[in-house]
Formats: structure tokens, sequence, C-alpha cells
């Protein structure tokens, strides 16, 4: 757990830098050391501790201002801090824990607490550095999902002579069920629909995608009599086709997932203005 973790110790005392400096290094932690707060700003930023340890009572800069300013500066404050003080100095130690301290050090320091402490802070920081990671790659991950829900909206909304049509849309998460189409069918109609699959986030916007390509596929599509000619549907049958297929492919192959999608599907007749709807 403590292999290749860097240990940044800061206090004016010359005594206490060699004493905790020797303890932690046959421990094989890495050691950088600070005789002022001034100082040790300068080291957390250009070495990046894995810990601070960190005497209060400091010239130049005492321990509580270092706390200020690293809990202020993003590139610092997840760095833990365990503050070094005197066993009878409580008041001391409450202010740094209020001030954003991790933990504290008794003075003087006895090893088996130290060890304790120091291991402690070490594999909490651990444990939130992997929690970040997987939040980072998350985050990715949902990004890449918001990216190809998006190529499933129309990139442009068709143009229809005489009629101005517009959309937007803005998910309520990275990912959501919200969905919306238009397009233009065989016959020159006008389809648009607006869907919204039950409830949020990356499970309702795999379902969505899935709703949009079953209405989109089954509303375009062609159908053959015996003939050659495709037999001519009214809006109304169209629609109404596509919305029963689809209905009744969700309900039979993703049943148990107890999935639904509310519905507006409308076919306008650019040329006489007629819009019929579901």
């Amino acid at each position: 757990m403590n292999q290749q973790a860097r240990i940044l110790i800061v206090d004016d005392e010359p005594f206490n830098i060699d004493y905790l400096e020797q303890e932690l290094s046959e421990l094989d932690y890495e050691i950088v050391t600070a005789v002022n707060g001034q100082e040790a700003l300068e080291k957390i930023k250009e070495t990046s501790p894995d810990l601070v340890l960190l005497d209060i009572m400091m010239p130049i800069m005492d321990g509580f201002a270092v706390l200020d300013q690293a809990k202020a500066d993003s590139a610092m404050r997840d760095i833990p801090i365990i503050v070094i003080s005197a066993n009878n100095d409580l008041k001391s130690v409450v202010k740094g824990i209020e001030k954003g301290a991790d933990d504290y050090l008794p003075k003087p320091f006895e090893p088996r607490i130290l060890h304790a402490r120091i291991n402690t802070s070490l594999e909490r920081k651990r444990l939130r550095d992997q929690e970040q990671l997987y939040l980072q790659s998350l985050e990715k991950e949902l990004n890449i999902a918001r990216d190809i829900q998006k190529e499933f909206l129309p990139i442009e909304i068709p143009s229809v002579a005489g009629w101005e049509v517009a959309a937007f849309f803005k998910a309520a998460k990275f990912v959501a069920g919200d969905y919306y189409d238009a397009f233009i069918l065989p016959d020159g109609n006008l389809v648009f629909l607006v869907g919204d699959v039950c409830g949020k986030g990356v499970g309702a916007a795999l379902f969505m995608t899935l709703f949009r390509s079953l209405l989109r596929a089954t509303s375009s599509a062609e159908y053959f009599s015996e003939g050659t000619e495709p037999v001519s549907y009214s809006p109304a049958t169209r629609i109404g086709q596509a919305v029963s297929i689809t209905n009744r492919y969700v309900a039979e192959t993703h049943e148990r997932a107890l999935v639904f999608s509310t519905l507006f599907v409308g076919v306008l007749d650019a040329q006489t203005g007629k819009l019929t709807y579901i």
C-alpha cells in the first residue's frame, strides 16, 4: 500500500523532521521536507505528495494558513493532510480539523500511532483516487453514449413547402429517453413524432433508440400485394401499423424490462394541411 507513496513533512524543528524522516524512510516512503508553510505550498505544487504531515506552529506561514490555501486550491484540496500538535493543544487540533485536516498526530510521536494514521490516510486517498478514476471513466462513457444518442436524432428537419418545422432537444441528464423524429414518407407526407421512454439515464436511452428505429422503419416501409406495385395505405393506416408493430415487438421481446413509451405520431399532408395523428 505504501509503495511509491510520497509524504511531505512540514516542521520548523530539525529534530522532528529527522525523526519522522527516519521512521518513514524505513517503511519505503519517499520523503520530501519543508521548514515553513510557504515552502510547504511550493513543495506541494512541485511534488504532488500523497500525504502531508503539517506542523501547526511555524514561522513565516503557520499550518492554519497552509490549510486555508491548500483547501481553496482545486489542485491541492484532495491531498490528505495530518496536522501535528502537542498533546495538550486540543484547541489547535480542533481548529485544524475544521479547516480541512484529515487527522492529527500528537507530539511526542508514538511510532504505532504514527504508522496507523499514515496508513489510514493513504488508504483513504487510494480509495478516493480510485473512485475519481471510475467517475472520470463513467463520464467518458456517458459522453460517448450522449454522442451516439444524438446521432439517432434527425440531423436536419425535413423542409416542407409552405410549412415551417423546427425542433429543440435537451436531455434531463447526459442521456435520456426523450426523443423526436421527422422524416418524409414515400408518398411525400411528413411524419413527425415525439416520445418519452419511461425512466431516465442509459437504460431509457437504449430503449429510445429501439423505439425510434422501429417507428421510422415501419412507417417508411413499402408493402406489396401479389403484384409489383406497392400497396397504397392511408396515413392513418400507415402510422397505425407502425405503432402496432413497434408495440407488439417491444412487448414480446422486452417484457421483463417493464419498459414503455408515451408517444405522439403525426402525418402531415403539406398540400392539404390535413393532420392525421395517434
